[in-house]
């Protein structure tokens, strides 16, 4: 597109950068200006006039918003664009919007002409009442802004999704210090605070478990909430919990399979503690519940309800802009809107992740291997990552540790997840274990793919997804050449606690052997597609291209 002033009668066919209202004629912005347009803005006394001109490859805001909303909206929402052109979505149905903090947060920083404002994350919402809304600033944006946004948000679920209101059994955990009145009075009013600021989740109070405020006692207690099923614990410390090797910390760490939150930055109710075991979520509510202002520690707590899998990378998060309050949708625009064309995968496609393993040091390739740019300017390891987004798996996850701070400004101009492993010089296996604990439990299974092989594809990574039979239960998949097994790997959930890469030296002896009756291998006929960056000639050859 093309910007500029122009002579009003130089100025048919331009298009219009914003509303302009002349007497009972009223032009939006996007309007391009027709020979009986130009005749009124001179009647009017306009001589000049700032507006767009289309080029080649150029598209209208409309079509762009379009384009972006149907690829950011899930479940129960749809999308309109009105006369003042937003983007409204709004709820199809009675539920809770679900989105991610950070994740709003890098979209607002993908794009400058791309601004996306929402009601605050894990709101109880009607059919018809708006939750977001989607701007695009200029009349005209380029095609390939809008497939770049495209690309950028595919490496993850929708954006923004509604999930049903259904019940959930919610269980209250009273670790006594004293027994007394006033710790009764405190418990009390702490439990009252959060079933009122917690009403129309679905959320279930009716069971209670007394406890010893101790760590044996405390995990006992947990792990007869367990056996109860409840799909919420939430635990009332007698005390302001502090560290990581307090009465409670320690209890969770004997019960519960993560702890993913230990706290959060605010004065006085800092000790919000998250942990989850198998379906179940643990909420350790602050000791000061009662007294503080709970609006940021009620937004991490129904982040917890209602986000499937838990991690640590869910509570490292800023504050995005929200809308002030819930407006609803007028009634004769709800049969206008445009519903989602996220659609499910078929019954018989496999869902899976993966993760990408960027954390080690290279130390054998004579520098930061990962870092190292092609001729376009694309370090190694984004390669890597983009073929990932641009396949059929997600979400996808990025495992990063040596000089993490460099690979993450590149990841922040993508909506993939990044998970930062302090104790990557210890081995790839704490970067495997951690990317694989943090994929979805709705996943069959995940692909581990290194960050070191600049050559595989998404068309790659799709054939690998292809091969998968999600009615296994054990399985796996990797690429071939000529017999000879290679990365990535696809594994089944139930091997995760096996799950490995395959080693250099594949060519000389058996890999995964163990795992032969129920491996199966996608041939790639060219050997290149499996090059591997290790050492510093391999450096050189990616380099050059």
């Amino acid at each position: 597109m093309k910007y500029g002033s122009f002579n009003i009668n130089q100025a048919v066919g331009t298009v219009l950068c914003g509303d302009i209202v002349l007497g009972e004629n009223f032009y939006a912005k996007g309007h391009v200006l027709r020979q009986e347009d130009i005749v009124v803005f001179k009647s009017c006394g306009i001589r000049s006039l700032f507006a767009a001109e289309f080029e080649e490859g150029d598209v209208n805001y409309k079509i762009a918003l379009h384009q972006t909303a149907a690829h950011i909206c899930g479940t129960g929402l749809g999308y309109l664009t009105e006369g003042d052109g937003v983007c409204r979505i709004a709820a199809t149905t009675d539920g809770v919007f679900v989105a991610d903090e950070s994740r709003l947060d890098k979209f607002n920083g993908f794009n400058e002409h791309f601004i996306l404002n929402t009601i605050a994350p894990h709101s109880s919402v009607k059919a018809g009442d708006i939750i977001a809304a989607l701007e695009i600033t200029p009349p005209l944006v380029t095609e390939a802004e809008v497939n770049d946004m495209i690309f950028r948000l595919s490496g993850n679920d929708s954006l923004l999704t509604l999930s049903p209101i259904d019940e959930k059994k919610a269980l209250l955990v009273y670790p006594h210090l004293l027994n007394d009145e006033d710790e009764n009075r405190h418990f009390t009013a702490v439990v009252m605070k959060l079933v009122t600021n917690l009403e129309g989740l679905g959320l279930n109070f009716k069971q209670e478990i007394n406890s010893r405020y101790h760590a044996g006692d405390l995990a006992d207690s947990l792990f007869d909430a367990f056996k109860q099923k409840a799909d919420v614990v939430f635990v009332l410390s007698p005390l302001r919990c502090c560290g990581r090797n307090g009465v409670v910390a320690s209890a969770l760490a004997a019960a519960t399979d993560d702890i993913v939150n230990y706290g959060q930055p605010q004065i006085g109710a800092s000790d919000l503690m998250v942990a989850q075991k198998g379906k179940t979520k643990i909420i350790v509510v602050p000791h000061a519940y009662d007294m503080a202002d709970t609006k940021a520690i009620d937004g991490l707590i129904k982040h917890a309800v209602f986000t499937p899998h838990l991690s640590e990378a869910s509570f490292m998060h800023k504050r995005s802009v929200r809308l002030n309050e819930i407006d609803p949708l007028p009634v004769e625009h709800m049969g206008r809107l445009i519903t989602s064309g996220n659609k499910k995968a078929a019954a018989n496609t496999a869902d899976v992740g993966i993760v990408v393993l960027a954390a080690g040091q290279g130390r054998r390739s004579g520098a930061n291997k990962l870092m190292v740019e092609d001729t376009k300017g694309v370090p190694l390891f984004m390669k890597a990552v983009n073929a990932a987004v641009a396949s059929n798996a997600k979400p996808v996850f990025v495992v990063t540790g040596f000089r993490h701070e460099e690979t993450e400004e590149w990841l922040d101009k993508l909506d993939v997840n990044i998970l930062y492993n302090p104790a990557f010089a210890s081995g790839i296996r704490t970067s495997i274990d951690m990317g694989l604990k943090s994929v979805p439990l709705s996943c069959d299974g995940a692909i581990l793919l290194p960050a070191d092989m600049p050559n595989i594809t998404a068309a790659d990574l799709n054939k690998l997804i292809d091969k998968f039979d999600k009615t296994a239960e054990k399985q796996l998949c990797l690429l071939a050449h000529k017999g000879v097994k290679a990365n990535p790997v696809l594994w089944s959930r139930s091997l995760y606690d096996q799950a490995d890469i395959v080693p250099e030296n594949a060519s000389t002896r058996v890999v995964f052997a163990e795992h032969a009756d129920y491996t199966k291998t996608v041939d790639v006929k060219d050997k290149k597609k499996l090059f591997d960056v290790n050492f510093p000639n391999d450096v050189k050859t990616f380099a050059a291209g």
